[in-house]
């Protein structure tokens, strides 16, 4: 019997004078994804979404070292929302997934990401909770840079 309890985690990171459509557009273009240091290494669109190739029921694949998932597009609201769920894999956790709510706030962004798993080894929930914080972070980090670059074009 499975005793682990999902665990849930929020972050929430504020971009001074990024605006909220240009955000959006650079987060979907997975090109400058690959080519970025936000995530050494590759997104793509396994199968298009029904109403929008990027939007609800969309599959993608996520590549980056030895990490190599599938999420299936499950929110996807533009400019301001979009979830994801992985299928179970490669990550060291079960039913990973996460909701981006981007807000246009004080004359910026405010970004909220709020994620969810189970464990897979009893035990190791707070452990996980730690690492994604962590990544998560590094990711907002990551994509503010990636921002500038992007439109600095």
């Amino acid at each position: 019997m499975d005793n682990t309890k999902k665990v849930y985690y929020e972050i929430e990171y504020f971009y001074p004078d990024v605006d909220q459509q240009k955000f959006w557009d650079m987060f979907f273009d997975y090109e400058a994804w690959s080519k970025s240091d936000i995530l050494p290494g590759e997104i793509s669109i396994i199968k298009p979404g029904k109403d929008d190739p990027l939007g609800v029921g969309a599959v993608r694949s996520v590549i980056s070292g030895s990490l190599n998932i599938t999420e299936d597009i499950v929110g996807f609201r533009p400019p301001e929302y979009f979830s994801y769920a992985t299928r179970n894999g490669s990550m060291p956790v079960n039913d990973f997934g996460g909701e981006l709510f981007l807000e246009v706030y004080k004359g910026g962004l405010l970004s909220k990401y709020k994620g969810g798993f189970n464990p897979k080894y009893f035990g190791t929930g707070w452990l996980m909770k730690y690492v994604f914080r962590r990544a998560q972070k590094s990711a907002f980090i990551g994509l503010g840079k990636a921002y500038k670059a992007y439109y600095e074009k």
